[in-house]
């Protein structure tokens, strides 16, 4: 009987380490367009983008923010992942902090996923979208056809 309680236990604890991480912000009301350039005004100029222009990854920066060429050569880097989500709006997205560690051979390795930066970065995303929506014409959005 113990035996079925530690493999059950094992079992929930592997479950519960599978779940996607990150922070969500729901049913965001704007476009994908409008949505992505909230999100370029908040993490900068994306050094990747997804061919549908839906995942966006930030450029690497360190802890204090500097995304300068010395992070290039930094031991730690850190890198924003913004996914909008959905087929139609309103969008949910999902954002996620990875933090990399550079190796003995010099190659990175995700270490962790910060959700205290990323609880930050959807803060301000979320204002940008606020403002965004804000100064929209609604001529912009209208569709006579």
């Amino acid at each position: 009987m113990k035996k079925v309680w530690v493999s059950l236990a094992l079992s929930f604890g592997i479950l519960a380490g599978c779940q996607t991480k990150g922070v969500y912000l729901r049913e965001t009301p704007l476009n994908v367009s409008d949505t992505r350039k909230a999100v370029v005004s908040v993490i900068g100029q994306p050094r990747l983008t997804s061919e549908n222009g839906r995942e966006l990854l930030s450029k690497y920066y360190d802890r204090k923010g500097n995304n300068d060429d010395a992070i290039k050569n930094a031991r730690e880097r850190l890198t924003t992942h913004v996914t909008i989500l959905g087929d139609r709006r309103p969008y949910d997205i999902q954002i996620e902090v990875v933090v990399e560690i550079r190796d003995k051979e010099g190659v990175y390795q995700v270490v962790e996923r910060d959700d205290a930066r990323a609880e930050k970065v959807a803060k301000e995303i979320q204002k940008a979208l606020v403002q965004s929506r804000d100064n929209r014409n609604i001529i912009d959005d209208f569709k006579p056809y």
